[in-house]
């Protein structure tokens, strides 16, 4: 076995907590590296970790980062004994991954907050870590709140609305973005305004029932709103849309010609839509006639179109 495969052997055997391999490979005189013991502390393997410190190994910056993002308390315990530092980030990572206690331990014994930290908690719904926070004092801004709107976390939300946070004006058109339904209903209820953009928003990214909630509360959008979905082959938004008596004309062809890759399906949706009476799908029709669609130009001339 070659020298770099036998630290790879020491390595994989440290990441899996096989301390009877390691103490025998040892025992035939082959070393691991520095990566070693970070390999067992991000993985939880205690035992392991005192084996190899006792021997001498050594880790590095990383080491009581990657047991603390991993939730490993009695390792992160065990480094900082030995001597092991981290610094902001390692209490960043402890956030991120929701390890409660792990945090609470880190700023017990002098590790200080990094700013991102309760953006991170916030974006991936770690509603517990963001009150310990608060409680030691560390406090958040806009971009707090927006983090947990965009990323559907509705409790972390209404908690930090609770506390006097507030949204950006633009947050809600990014949650339409997201399609989250009840986040949006929220804002709404606590007054957030809805503008022409926030149903683009939807539309665009084949969100219907957020298009359809804001329609049911009198919202209309942008006549792009239509334009944004057929591009994107919406087809079930580009219907319900033109139901609603948005415009439909030549650009919606180009769009899906352009930018879509329905623009067949896109055609039928419309003379479906025309044969029961949305005459407003006409002129688009007629473009495709133009662009050289054989079922719009014999669609046009079945129902006796001038110009067919």
């Amino acid at each position: 076995m070659g020298e770099t495969g036998t630290e790879d052997s020491i390595n994989f055997a440290a990441k899996n907590g096989n301390l009877e391999i390691i103490k025998y490979l040892h025992e035939l005189g082959y070393k691991g590296t520095e990566w070693t013991i970070t390999c067992a502390a991000k993985n939880g393997h205690l035992e392991v970790v005192k084996y190899l410190h006792e021997l001498g190994y050594k880790g590095d910056d990383w080491t009581i980062t990657c047991a603390a993002k991993n939730g490993h308390l009695e390792v992160v315990k065990n480094l900082h004994e030995l001597g092991y530092k981290g610094d902001d980030w390692t209490i960043y990572c402890a956030a991120e991954k929701g390890n409660l206690e792990i945090l609470k331990y880190l700023h017990e014994i002098g590790y200080e907050y990094y700013d991102l930290t309760i953006y991170s908690a916030a974006k991936n719904g770690h509603l517990e870590i963001i009150k310990y926070l608060h409680e030691i004092g560390y406090k958040g801004d806009e971009w707090t709140i927006h983090c947990a709107a965009m990323n559907d976390h509705l409790e972390i939300l209404k908690y930090l609305h609770e506390l006097g946070y507030e949204c950006y004006d633009w947050t809600i058109d990014c949650v339409a973005e997201n399609g989250h339904l009840e986040i949006l209903k929220y804002l709404h209820s606590i007054g957030y305004r809805v503008t022409e953009s926030t149903i683009t928003c939807a539309a665009m990214n084949d969100h219907l029932e957020v298009v359809k909630y804001l329609h049911s509360l009198g919202y209309k959008g942008k006549k792009d709103a239509v334009y944004c979905a057929a591009m994107n082959d919406h087809l079930e938004v580009v219907k319900y849309l033109i139901e609603l008596g948005y415009e439909c004309d030549e650009l919606i062809f180009n769009y899906a010609r352009s930018k879509g890759k329905n623009a067949e399906q896109l055609l039928k949706v419309l003379i479906d839509l025309h044969s029961i009476g949305y005459k407003g799908t006409e002129k688009a029709i007629f473009h495709a006639k133009l662009a050289g669609y054989l079922e719009a130009f014999e669609y046009l001339r079945s129902i006796g179109h001038r110009y067919s």
